[in-house]
């Protein structure tokens, strides 16, 4: 039997959809297949790992991904993650069934006046991804999720 596929998506698959991937993870539990990936393979951003270390999620491990055609067509759900002010389009057209729009900030694109307001937007940006992780979850499982592997 093929385990459902979520599949999250964000430009450089270096922050807000790794973030999403290890909370599904985590949730999910293996019943799902969890993948992330983006337009373009880049560095992971060490922030953003830093962040998830914070909250007992290790993401050393993570690699960034290019979006791929075939998974993406067999994918169950597709969450696309972009910045409504930063980013013009989403990565990928349509908004069918299936496919989910965040609006989530880029942070790479934003100057922040120092690294601790730097890291606090990193830390508010995991919240909000877990959080948005949860409820999907909820949604897809009709269960409500334990809060112990919850960010909040």
């Amino acid at each position: 039997m093929r385990q459902p596929t979520i599949y999250f998506l964000s430009y450089f698959n270096s922050c807000r959809s790794l973030i999403a991937e290890a909370w599904a993870k985590k949730l999910f539990s293996g019943k799902w297949q969890i993948k992330s990936a983006g337009l373009a393979k880049t560095q992971v951003d060490p922030v953003c790992v830093k962040a998830m270390k914070e909250v007992n999620v290790s993401m050393e491990d993570y690699d960034s991904e290019k979006i791929d055609l075939g998974l993406l067509n067999k994918a169950d759900i597709v969450v696309q993650m972009y910045d409504y002010k930063q980013e013009k389009t989403p990565p990928v057209n349509g908004e069918t069934e299936n496919v989910l729009s965040w609006n989530l900030p880029n942070l790479s694109l934003y100057a922040f006046d120092s690294e601790e307001e730097e890291f606090a937007h990193y830390q508010e940006l995991c919240d909000d991804i877990a959080m948005r992780v949860k409820r999907l979850y909820e949604s897809m499982e009709g269960k409500q999720a334990d809060h112990t592997v919850s960010a909040v």
